[in-house]
């Protein structure tokens, strides 16, 4: 029962559906939900599509041809074509905003898993790291510097609320034996301090 319940939170919050789940917040805490409520799907859309859907079709087809052995991907010397996929998607997904010309800071929330995927990619040429992990610490990441820098607010019961959902998280991947605390630990470091100092530098 408790692997069940593991595995399904690590399914609905997987890292690739996090910078969705991050945009979506927008809306919720942020001046996005009143100036941009009439272009909600226009604005989400692209980030499910770019940052989920074609990653995920890539690396379906991947397992399906061998060169992955579980979707999870918890093999570390396979995740390399993956993260490239994914980095490549996430490219275009940042010059699709940029020609929407989105606000400076929402355009380094979206360039902050590229440089979160690149350092993770070489993080793993020598250990393994949970990208479950950098994804829940890049949306709390981002939602406490978007809060501070941009909205000036401190919406504490939303962080509390994401601390629990990152606890969950950690625990499942710990629970599922993915990962060790090390590697679960360092995923959400880095994914909670490079997408804060992003919307930071986005900000100055």
């Amino acid at each position: 029962m408790k692997h069940s319940i593991a595995r399904l939170i690590s399914t609905v919050f997987q890292p690739l559906l996090m910078p969705t789940y991050g945009v979506m917040l927008l809306f919720v805490y942020t001046y996005f939900g009143v100036m941009y409520a009439h272009r909600f799907w226009l604005i989400v859309a692209p980030v499910f599509l770019f940052s989920f859907l074609i990653p995920a079709i890539l690396i379906i087809m991947l397992y399906r041809m061998g060169l992955v052995s579980d979707l999870s991907i918890k093999v570390r010397r396979q995740r390399f074509i993956p993260y490239l996929i994914t980095l490549l998607s996430y490219g275009a997904m940042l010059i699709f905003y940029f020609r929407m010309q989105m606000p400076t800071w929402f355009l380094m929330m979206i360039a902050a898993p590229i440089a979160i995927v690149i350092l993770a990619t070489l993080i793993t040429l020598v250990w393994k790291i949970s990208a479950h992990m950098f994804g829940i610490g890049g949306l709390i990441g981002g939602a406490m510097s978007v809060s501070y820098f941009v909205e000036r607010s401190n919406p504490y019961y939303l962080f509390m609320g994401l601390f629990v959902l990152a606890g969950l998280i950690g625990s499942s991947r710990l629970l599922l034996k993915h990962h060790s605390l090390s590697q679960v630990n360092a995923g959400f470091l880095l994914g909670f301090i490079i997408t804060f100092a992003f919307v930071w530098l986005g900000i100055k």
